[in-house]
């Protein structure tokens, strides 16, 4: 209230003088029975006449001086004191259930860039459109990256149109720690939904085969070859990588061409044995000499029993028919769920794809493989099975993670894990599939499951984006996709078939969230290729929530994105001058006759920094710096107040700091 008054002081003076002034006036008017002014009134009426209104006057101007005299005293003594804001509370928090369109509260906004209450808090919003862009979260260990960005972000977007079945959200959940799985499942389960969670693990009643999938032998053999390059030293030779590369894909492709299914367990002995290798390919060549018996069935009746089969040999007979070598397995498969076939000798050219992967592995083998250095092969061998052995020495991994070909075709005996149904079935009917394998077992089988459980997801997500072009009446879900320590998992590189640049730069149209968060820019830039492509992929992500960090090149980084600002900023300048300069006999200094002091204040403009590197490295917990954007403009870098999944929403956050809550 004073500060108010103070600012106003000058009408306040006025108004003062104006009620003093007609009061004076009014109580002390000009005696006119006064002899003295009467006689000046007769000879001197003008002097009478100034004699009045001067009188008038002193009684406005006179407490008009005053007023302001005091009001300037009283200023003094009040902008000493810091000014005392009344801060209302917090708006109403938008509860997920009831938002009439996906959002995503990212934390309270005050002011942009200082820290402290605002009078009229609000909240950060990121709309429907902005999700789809991406959001990543930077931030040093116990700055609250998970407890106040990851846990609230995933509860807010699954509880949305929970009870929805053609709108709640599915989504992916890759994680290190093996407590992130746990809170999604009970989140899941407050809201309803406790059979949309599906977890892979290796007690999780689900095995899943990594290379049971529609993925390119070489994608999958490059990203194997870059991840065992990665967490058993990076050599700077390529020559290393390449031969991991070319043998997988080979290997791979081989088994695939001859019994349709292969699993990493498969992989690694048939490289520690390569005459095996060489025995597929002499009986595929006999068998692949002349057109083989063919089962025939419609395509309707492909896409409803045989997609996610083992029997992976079918090709397009015709617009409305596939066909697939003939099986015995495949025949009984048919006739058990009664659907209509034909065995004949296939009529096009389809079969012969198959003929022509053999030949291009028969070269490989023969003119590239068979000719190497015997110590040389020991050498890349060895590079290769100290990593796919894994798969093999555990009775527990093996179980889950290579399954027989029989747990696809045949119902799993009791005890036994059932198949992970295919990705795309279980993204469209709202499922959330988590990988619940913690780095702690195992760090590099860890890495490689969740690398290829991301593949397999992003194949999923890019096929979507044709069927969404073909149906645009369709009502199409949103998924998700978290990723907590995403250094872990990332993948990204000028040479990498599946860059998860590639993915996220269509993610927008595929409807994907991918929401991601790392220790800082360092974490990313030390596990990708290259020194730059960190860059490639932070771009990806349009909102960006920097907590507070200890590495200095994250710190700088994070300054330069939020950018500069021009300022006007004081400069001052004293000088000293003297006249008749010369030594004093009495005390030896240089003194002068007459001196002069002067002193000059100018402004001028001056580039810096939005938020200086220092602020990110001087965030409180649950405190963040955010680069929001909303789907259409980027939004200005400002100060964002997280809220903990474990205290109150609608409690501010200066309220729990406190309290000491945070």
């Amino acid at each position: 209230m004073l500060r108010k008054i103070v600012e106003a002081r000058a009408l306040v003076a006025l108004a003062m003088s104006g009620g003093v002034g007609l009061w004076g006036l009014r109580v002390y008017p000009i005696p006119p029975d006064n002899a003295f002014l009467g006689l000046i009134g007769e000879h001197a009426p003008g002097i009478l006449l100034v004699l009045t209104y001067g009188y008038a006057t002193l009684w406005f101007t006179t407490p008009y001086f005053a007023a302001s005299l005091m009001l300037s005293l009283m200023a003094i003594i009040v902008y000493r004191r810091a000014p005392h804001t009344r801060i209302r509370p917090l708006p109403p928090y938008p509860q997920p259930e009831q938002r009439s369109t996906l959002s995503l509260v990212l934390g309270e906004r005050h002011h942009q860039t200082t820290p402290g209450p605002a009078a009229r808090p609000e909240w950060l919003i990121v709309p429907q459109r902005g999700l789809y862009t991406g959001i990543m979260v930077l931030g040093a260990v116990g700055t609250g990256k998970t407890s106040a960005c990851m846990y609230p972000y995933v509860d807010q977007l699954l509880r949305w149109r929970a009870h929805d079945p053609e709108r709640k959200l599915g989504g992916l959940v890759l994680e290190v720690k093996g407590d992130f799985c746990g809170q999604v499942k009970s989140m899941l389960g407050r809201t309803g939904r406790e059979e949309d969670y599906v977890e892979v693990g290796l007690d999780s009643g689900f095995c899943y085969n990594p290379l049971h999938n529609e993925l390119d032998p070489y994608a999958v053999a490059y990203a194997v070859a870059t991840l065992l390059n990665n967490l058993f030293g990076r050599s700077k030779e390529p020559f290393w990588q390449q031969a991991y590369t070319d043998l997988l894909k080979f290997v791979i492709l081989l088994r695939r061409i001859s019994d349709g299914y292969t699993t990493f367990s498969e992989v690694y002995r048939y490289i520690l044995d390569d005459q095996q290798i060489d025995r597929d390919i002499r009986r595929l060549k006999a068998d692949l000499s002349e057109p083989p018996d063919v089962l025939v069935i419609r395509l309707t009746d492909f896409r409803e029993h045989c997609v996610q089969r083992s029997w992976a040999h079918w090709f397009a007979e015709d617009p409305a028919h596939m066909a697939h070598p003939y099986e015995a397995g495949l025949e009984t498969f048919l006739d058990a769920r009664k659907v209509t076939y034909e065995v004949r000798k296939p009529k096009g050219a389809g079969w012969a794809a198959r003929k022509h992967q053999l030949e291009a592995v028969e070269r490989w083998y023969l003119h590239g493989w068979s000719r190497l250095d015997g110590r040389l092969r020991s050498s890349i061998v060895e590079g290769i099975v100290v990593f796919l052995s894994l798969f093999d020495d555990s009775p527990a991994v093996h179980r889950a993670f290579c399954p027989p070909r029989s747990a696809y075709t045949d119902d799993p005996p009791a005890g036994e894990p059932k198949p992970l149904p295919p990705i795309d079935s279980l993204l469209e009917e709202g499922k959330v599939l988590a990988l619940n394998f913690p780095v702690g077992l195992n760090p590099g089988l860890a890495r490689i499951l969740g690398v290829m459980l991301k593949l397999d997801f992003q194949r999923a997500i890019l096929q979507r984006i044709p069927q969404i072009s073909a149906n645009p009446q369709r009502t199409w879900r949103d998924l998700l996709f978290v990723c907590d320590e995403y250094h872990a998992f990332a993948t990204v590189g000028e040479v990498d078939p599946t860059g998860d640049e590639r993915t996220f730069a269509l993610s927008r149209q595929a409807r994907l969230i991918p929401i991601v968060a790392t220790q800082s820019i360092s974490s990313l830039r030390s596990a990708l290729p290259g020194d730059e492509s960190w860059r490639t992929l932070l771009q990806c992500f349009r909102t960006k929530v920097f907590l507070a960090t200890s590495d200095e090149f994250t710190a700088r980084n994070a300054a330069e994105l939020c950018g500069r600002r021009d300022r006007l900023k004081a400069h001052y300048s004293v000088s000293e001058s003297g006249r008749d300069a010369h030594i004093s006999l009495l005390t030896g200094r240089p003194t002068s006759t007459t001196q002069s002091l002067s002193a000059s204040k100018s402004y001028a403009p001056h580039h810096e920094y939005i938020f200086a590197p220092r602020v990110f490295t001087q965030l409180q917990n649950a405190q963040a710096i955010a680069l929001p954007y909303d789907g259409i403009n980027p939004l200005p870098p400002q100060y964002c107040y997280l809220k903990p999944h474990y205290l109150d929403v609608q409690t501010s956050y200066f309220e729990h700091l406190g309290r000491g809550a945070i």
